[in-house]
């Protein structure tokens, strides 16, 4: 291992506050010091570490290229530090408690009963959901920039470093516009001659409905790709076009579209909805809470 190099991690914290902020006044404020001890302790940083780090700009502190490297590597590092810290008390969920959740379009709109009635029983809480843009965002939620990712799978994974909670298990239909009607059973033939939206939460070219053909020599033909599964129904108003998608959401949006559900010609795998967090945070009692909440929840759906 390479030698820790010896420094206060006061000073790291200050510059963590400063880089922020951006104000001495404020960074003083923040951590209950005076602005001249702040001052004093910014000039020890700065020699310890060779740089000026702040410039003084039009009355703001901004970094330099040395600060923002730094800061890269400095800000994830002491988060890690205060999660563990926080680690060792006790949890109360009536405290003030953020949390950050990635998700797609469709899993999102599925956590959606879930968050209404947390938030609504914990007015402390506060949740953030972000676009999930990748499958297992790995390194973000190591390195606590996200608690937890509701994602989705097509079959059995293990990970070192994720645990992970399979929610619910789904199937996939076919969609098709009433004006351009199909057989009251989708044949092969059809899937194939017909023109198809891809749904690709991460633009990927194929999805689990190609990779399936593919193992029977077939390839259908995509017209459209998009990101939103939400939206996706919408594109395939007044066309000939097929979207093969989720059931959960196909049979509440379908009527309100003028669309017709059909069962797809070829046996697609069943996707699994899960929720993943970072194999170190298992138990911090922060997120275990969570995941104990949303349990609890869908036990008694």
């Amino acid at each position: 291992m390479s030698a820790i190099p010896n420094i206060d991690l006061n000073l790291l914290k200050l510059f963590a506050v400063l880089y922020e902020t951006g104000s001495v006044t404020q960074t003083a404020q923040r951590l209950h010091m005076s602005q001249s001890a702040c001052s004093h302790a910014l000039t020890r940083l700065r020699e310890r570490l060779n740089d000026e780090l702040f410039v003084r700009v039009n009355n703001q502190m901004l970094a330099t290229n040395y600060a923002h490297r730094l800061a890269d590597e400095v800000l994830p590092a002491l988060k890690v530090i205060s999660q563990g810290l926080s680690e060792s008390k006790d949890f109360n969920p009536n405290d003030n408690h953020h949390f950050t959740i990635a998700a797609t379009d469709y899993t999102a709109w599925c956590l959606k009963p879930f968050l209404s009635n947390l938030l609504k029983r914990f007015t402390n809480v506060s949740v953030q959901v972000i676009q999930l843009e990748q499958r297992l965002p790995t390194l973000a939620l190591k390195e606590l920039k996200l608690d937890i990712v509701c994602g989705f799978a097509h079959k059995k994974e293990k990970s070192e470093s994720l645990e992970q909670l399979t929610w619910f298990e789904g199937k996939y239909v076919t969609l098709g516009c009433h004006q351009h009607a199909l057989e009251d059973k989708l044949t092969m033939q059809t899937f194939l001659t017909r023109p198809h939206v891809l749904i690709a939460p991460w633009n990927e070219e194929r999805g689990i409905v190609d990779k399936t053909l593919a193992q029977q020599k077939k390839s259908r033909r995509i017209i459209l790709s998009t990101p939103h599964m939400l939206s996706a129904p919408i594109c395939i108003q007044n066309t000939d076009w097929l979207l093969t998608m989720p059931a959960k959401y196909a049979v509440e949006i379908a009527p309100r579209l003028g669309l017709t559900l059909h069962t797809p010609p070829l046996t697609i795998p069943n996707y699994h909805v899960k929720l993943y967090w970072y194999r170190t945070r298992h138990h911090d009692p922060k997120l275990q809470w969570f995941i104990e909440q949303f349990r609890d929840f869908h036990d008694l759906a």
